[in-house]
């Protein structure tokens, strides 16, 4: 291989540009962090109805899940999220699941063969995942009462992680 001075390779600076281009949100800003307030937007359900983030979840401990069903992780993600639900929205979680780039049939098979009972929306043009920084499934955010963003997992996350990260905040 080539080696420019000091031993660096040629090639690891215009690596590192495409890098930090193709993690730029879709308004041209670097994808949100821990720390910020979730960004705002609305995506429908499997009925059609429309759900706000993260205001309809406003005084809840929210866990933001974006998936696909061709994302292995995210078929065991999903069921893990589920026994979360179950077991601690008495507390105040909720959970939402957002779909990226698959139609309705599709997701709505999907989440009857999981017997999933919380929110599952669709962001069937991916503006919702590429407003969040979403470029690579599945991708989690866990959100305080307020809205603001206190955990970001990139990748498979279980249900310990997922319990770990939740409970201080609980």
């Amino acid at each position: 291989m080539m080696r420019g001075k000091a031993g660096k390779f040629p090639w690891a600076g215009i690596l590192l540009l495409g890098i930090l281009s193709f993690s730029m949100n879709a308004a041209g800003k670097t994808p949100v962090r821990i720390g910020d307030p979730f960004p705002s937007f609305s995506l429908p359900d499997l009925s059609g109805s429309s759900l706000s983030l993260p205001g309809g979840m406003s005084g809840k401990v929210v866990i933001i899940h974006f998936w696909t069903d061709s994302c292995g992780n995210c078929r065991d993600e999903m069921p893990a999220l589920e026994t979360l639900y179950r077991h601690y929205g008495g507390r105040g979680l909720g959970i939402v699941a957002i779909n990226v780039g698959q139609s309705v049939a599709q997701v709505a098979k999907f989440v009857d063969g999981l017997k999933i009972t919380y929110p599952v929306l669709l962001d069937a043009d991916g503006k919702a995942a590429a407003i969040c920084g979403v470029f690579g499934l599945p991708r989690t955010f866990i959100l305080d009462r307020e809205g603001v963003i206190r955990q970001k997992i990139i990748g498979e996350a279980t249900e310990e992680t997922l319990k770990k990260l939740l409970l201080p905040i609980l």
